[in-house]
């Protein structure tokens, strides 16, 4: 793969993984009129690099209000100045805002691409099943019906495996194929939060808030698991339930490896 333009020769290429608070923002990519999380990295990395234009490719996009765990973005770095991989961890989280911070820095080869050698994601979403608080409910959704977590464990086995998803997407004229691969999702509960765990090769715009719309309904047992395998045969949106709201999902990690997919479990819930 060849790699982008630069107003500068290229000489390495890092790896960042970004966690971030997605309240405050449009999401990861720039828009016009929006303040988004690659406008905030990508302005103090220029800084760093005496105001050479320094542009992250994110893996994905995340929508307005999500949140990330281990986000993955890469950028390829002039040849002045060489700036190690734990000074750039370190300065840059001086400068970042408290709702963003780097978890790590890692030198790929300068051919990799953050998005493209991607082989698959996990995102979280996470139910809070017990009283509301100021603490969490930026974080979580509080379903207004008592859920059974046993249905939504019946229900999301159903979603499992290599189907078109279009009953779960929003914008499906604007996509070509809408076939994609759940390998598993994970129903964990974790004191009053359960936390609703996707891996995936790759996930279609909205499609993880459409397919929590739907578990929802299961778990509140407006429907069966049945009902849910006749929404996603349809392969029509109109058929699904409302999608969820954003503040409750989280990227939690980007797979560059089969290993590092097979073996990725949550291991509590993701905003401790």
């Amino acid at each position: 793969m060849s790699i982008e333009n630069t107003p500068y020769e290229p000489s390495k290429r890092y790896l960042l993984e970004i966690a971030y608070d997605g309240t405050n923002y449009s999401g990861w990519q720039i828009q016009p009129h929006c303040v988004a999380v690659q406008q905030r990295v990508q302005e103090i990395l220029t800084k760093m690099y005496n105001n050479q234009p320094i542009h992250l490719i994110g893996s994905s996009r995340t929508d307005a209000g999500v949140h990330a765990q281990r986000f993955a973005a890469s950028f390829l770095t002039p040849v002045r100045p060489d700036i190690p991989t734990d000074k750039i961890l370190r300065a840059v989280n001086r400068q970042l805002p408290p709702d963003i911070k780097l978890r790590s820095v890692t030198e790929v080869p300068l051919e990799f691409h953050a998005r493209y050698d991607a082989l698959g994601k996990a995102y979280t979403y996470v139910l809070n099943l017990g009283e509301p608080s100021p603490f969490t409910d930026r974080y979580t959704w509080r379903p207004i019906h008592r859920m059974d977590t046993a249905k939504i464990r019946a229900a999301a086995r159903m979603l499992v495996g290599t189907h078109d998803y279009s009953s779960f997407v929003v914008e499906r004229s604007m996509i070509d194929d809408a076939v994609r691969t759940i390998y598993r999702i994970d129903v964990q509960e974790f004191g009053q939060f359960c936390c609703v765990t996707f891996v995936g090769n790759g996930f279609l715009y909205k499609m993880i808030r459409c397919l929590m719309g739907t578990l929802e309904a299961a778990g509140s047992g407006k429907l069966s698991p049945e009902d849910v395998r006749a929404i996603l045969e349809a392969r029509d949106r109109t058929k699904a339930p409302e999608t969820a709201p954003p503040n409750g999902l989280f990227l939690m990690k980007v797979f560059y490896t089969p290993e590092e997919r097979a073996s990725f479990r949550l291991e509590g819930v993701p905003f401790y």
